[in-house]
């Protein structure tokens, strides 16, 4: 089966035409829209006429040249995932665009979308220029073959993954797992799919099921020489040991990361496995060696120019002294992140939740009368962005703080919100479900 319909709305949609333009003068709008849908087969005049409005010319190549054209296609995207460089992925693709490629085969149209749709996920692309393709698939995905379907909820999953919604990305991922080893699929497309089950396995807390999807990516990785990857697997496998309170195994997987980050040079890895083990001896309670180890963090984060995980390892440090009453340090690295926040331009735009939290601390410590105010504008702030943790966080120490003044209707209401974000975390609906 063709698929020019498809290839139709997707010329008529970069063109921002309307569907009634290209139409005019060649057919009804609605029999064009049955065509865009592939749900009939239109003359070849028809078509002739429709490509000439579009200003495109599509050569009737061999089912071997579009073939071979996909087969390109996957090894970028093979290589994209497993190397994630965003500039090869972006100057291939610009490339691959000039040569105006169209697959009139339906199967290899899929892929080509599937593939596309995984190498924009990578490159980070805005929602709009995601949207077209999120659209074909989300279409497509009843008329596909059993590799096209683990492929599909891998994308879609990654799609929504990265918008925050980690129980939809854990219920599509798992529609795969019955396919991974039903289909085709080569070593690195499993390890791949592994990979991002457990980052999704851990997002939901469920640590054991991370660990051991993590471990499965991690041979793979290991036995074909990708650190980089296997760095990220011991990271999530120590996080996970840690959230499990199994201080021993997460300290070993996190320095299995940093030797092979010393060994083979990945300096931009050093940052945040240092970054890690502080974390780890913080939540046991070892001050100095959490600092310690965040102060070797932040020296190799310099090197690598990076505002906001610099800002991330500030912020820890604050944490670590407001734990031990040091006002006069807290304030001092509260000053110091304003300070980088102001030097780097960034109090607009993406660190903008750093300056709220800095300016929390700056003024609990300093006993300042803004706290209220302060802790009012930070909730919003973290409620606008969706960020629960944080919003939970300060409403407990805003409401603490109208506690100890007495006002305790207003210590009610922010104890309340603490409560409610309690319970969309763990799905609970009533009280009585506690």
């Amino acid at each position: 089966m063709s698929s020019i319909g498809h290839i139709i709305k997707s010329e008529r949609l970069n063109q921002s035409m309307k569907q009634s333009t290209l139409a005019k003068g060649i057919c009804s709008t609605s029999y064009l829209s049955k065509i865009e849908n592939n749900a009939t087969v239109p003359s070849d005049e028809v078509i002739r006429f429709l490509l000439k409005r579009l200003k495109i010319e599509i050569d009737q190549v061999s089912s071997e040249v579009e073939n071979k054209n996909i087969a390109w296609l996957y090894e970028l995207y093979k290589t994209g995932i497993l190397s994630r460089d965003k500039d090869l992925i972006r100057t291939s693709l610009k490339e691959f665009a000039k040569r105006k490629h169209f697959f009139l085969q339906l199967n290899n149209f899929y892929s080509y979308h599937l593939f596309m749709f995984r190498l924009l996920l990578i490159l980070n692309e805005e929602e709009e220029n995601l949207q077209y393709t999120y659209d074909v698939i989300v279409k497509i995905k009843d008329d596909i073959d059993d590799k096209q379907k683990f492929v599909i909820n891998l994308n879609l999953g990654l799609y929504y993954y990265l918008d925050g919604n980690y129980q939809k990305t854990l219920n599509q991922l798992e529609k795969s797992l019955k396919f991974v080893n039903n289909v085709s699929n080569e070593e690195w497309e499993i390890a791949d799919f592994y990979n991002v089950l457990s980052l999704t396995y851990f997002k939901c807390n469920e640590f054991f099921n991370a660990i051991n999807y993590a471990s499965k990516s991690l041979v793979y990785y290991k036995d074909n020489l990708l650190f980089e990857r296997a760095i990220d697997n011991y990271i999530v496998i120590g996080i996970a040991h840690k959230r499990m309170r199994k201080y021993e195994e997460a300290e070993k997987n996190y320095n299995f990361a940093r030797k092979l980050a010393i060994d083979y040079k990945l300096i931009h890895y050093e940052g945040v496995i240092y970054q890690n083990l502080g974390s780890l001896y913080a939540i046991q309670g070892s001050h100095e060696k959490a600092i310690e180890y965040y102060e070797l963090s932040l020296r190799t984060k310099k090197k690598i120019c990076s505002t906001e995980r610099y800002l991330i390892t500030i912020l820890s440090i604050v944490k670590e002294y407001s734990k031990q009453a040091d006002h006069v340090q807290v304030l001092r690295w509260c000053n110091k992140g304003l300070e980088e926040i102001k030097v780097g331009k960034n109090y607009r735009n993406e660190n903008i939740s750093y300056y709220f939290h800095f300016e929390i601390y700056r003024t609990f410590h300093s006993k300042s009368d803004e706290l209220d105010m302060v802790l009012k504008e930070s909730i919003n702030h973290f409620e606008n962005i969706q960020d629960d943790r944080h919003v939970q966080k300060y409403s407990i120490l805003l409401a603490n703080h109208y506690f100890k003044q007495n006002k305790f209707k207003a210590a009610g209401l922010y104890y309340q919100k603490s409560n409610q974000i309690l319970f969309k975390e763990k799905f609970i609906n009533k009280w009585e479900d506690l």
